[in-house]
């Protein structure tokens, strides 16, 4: 299965291990009405192993910086470098 990178934080989404946590956003808010918005963050359900990235939500978010899921792109590995490399 392909993984994809986040192009703002560099997370890596790995459909073989799925994603256990979820991006924990901090609400500031004027203090007079904290207890409307105090303790609430955004929910979310563990992506199981073995779900591909195109199965995920559409609002899914990255688990690291919270941006949405149309900032990781596909990784593709570099086999022009792995070939230049020299082994002792």
């Amino acid at each position: 299965m392909d993984t994809y990178r986040c192009m703002m934080c560099g997370h890596i989404y790995d459909p073989a291990v799925g994603e256990t946590k979820a991006f924990n956003n901090t609400i500031l808010v004027n203090t007079d009405r904290m207890e409307e918005y105090e303790g609430k963050v955004m929910a979310a359900q563990p992506i199981k192993a073995g779900t591909p990235f195109s199965a995920l939500p559409a609002d899914w978010r990255c688990p690291t910086c919270g941006y949405p899921k149309s900032y990781y792109q596909k990784v593709v590995p570099d086999t022009l470098t792995a070939m230049r490399t020299i082994s002792y």
